[in-house]
């Protein structure tokens, strides 16, 4: 994760994909309030293998003693000091030159978490929160463990500060608009995976498997593979009572919540992990968020193909075997 350090102050900072400085704070990542420091002074830019930077002064940058061409790229490396406004200036010295990553950068005594898909909050084990990241809309998210996940699920801004669990963390994200480094679609969709689970004859145990048009991906036995084989056990019991595709499977969240002995946030607990282990096992390839679709007060199973075996025997399935 790329930093530059301010050799007076002796702090250091995590950069931006495009990180400025300068006088304004409105306008500057970071701030500088030399009174020979420009409004916005100096741009630095990942250009996706280096760091460049770029003068934008009245006054002047130097690299060394070297003063920049204005409105140039100039390459920087690791070690690199530039000089704002005058070469006498304490320098700002490039520490990292790693190219910048959206993080949770922790407070206090909270570790700094690198953004992926799927970062729970405080911890892995006793998750109050999860942050995922959002395809459509191509922003982060975090959500609440609590309640209802659609209706508690908030959009994060860089420099937003949030706390779980005891714990504090600001909001680093390396694009300055609601973009992120992950930023290629997902190869695959629902419509391109069939769900198989094999469900033992007394319920304790449920494995799971997804077949691809290339590929069999064996998830093992997990506890949420139940919930996810319950959501699907219904959705092919309402395909099977005539009702079409928007209407099939839905169920009450206090109804889920009697059927499994669970409540709210272990269910929501749930769902994130069995979409974080899919995503991990697809390498990222797929999109998982509608893997539970949820509704106000409500959820269901989001797959429309899908077996259920139960020992050796087919008990469900969608679509409707022919003999149907």
């Amino acid at each position: 994760m790329a930093h530059i350090r301010d050799t007076e102050s002796k702090k250091s900072f995590p950069l931006r994909a495009h990180h400025t400085f300068g006088r304004c704070t409105e306008r500057s990542d970071t701030v500088i309030s030399s009174p020979i420091t420009s409004r916005i002074h100096l741009a630095l830019e990942w250009d996706g293998q280096r760091w460049n930077a770029r003068d934008l002064s009245k006054n002047g940058t130097w690299l060394g003693n070297t003063r920049l061409t204005v409105n140039e790229n100039t390459p920087l490396a690791r070690g690199d000091q530039l000089h704002l406004g005058s070469p006498d200036m304490p320098p700002l010295e490039l520490i990292d030159d790693s190219g910048p990553v959206s993080s949770l950068l922790g407070l206090d005594d909270a570790p700094t978490l690198a953004l992926e898909p799927f970062v729970f909050l405080p911890d892995q084990d006793r998750p109050e929160a999860v942050v995922t990241y959002s395809y459509q809309r191509r922003s982060w998210l975090v959500h609440p463990m609590e309640q209802d996940v659609p209706l508690q699920a908030n959009l994060l801004h860089h420099g937003d500060r949030i706390s779980f669990g005891g714990k504090r963390w600001e909001v680093f994200l390396t694009e300055t608009e609601q973009r992120t480094e992950i930023n290629q679609p997902p190869d695959s969709s629902l419509e391109d995976i069939e769900f198989v689970f094999d469900l033992s004859q007394d319920e304790e145990n449920t494995a799971l498997k997804m077949k691809l048009s290339d590929q069999d991906v064996s998830l093992g036995e997990r506890s949420h593979h139940y919930l996810l084989l319950h959501l699907a056990r219904l959705r092919a019991i309402g395909a099977a009572r005539g009702y079409d595709g928007k209407t099939q499977g839905w169920i009450d969240n206090e109804q889920i919540k009697k059927d499994l002995g669970m409540d709210m946030p272990h269910i929501n607990i749930m769902i994130f992990r069995a979409r974080k282990q899919i995503a991990e096992k697809l390498g990222d390839t797929w999109d998982s968020e509608h893997l539970v679709e949820r509704g106000k007060g409500r959820m269901r199973f989001g797959g429309s193909r899908f077996k259920i075996y139960k020992g050796e025997q087919l008990a469900f399935a969608l679509p409707l075997p022919a003999d149907h």
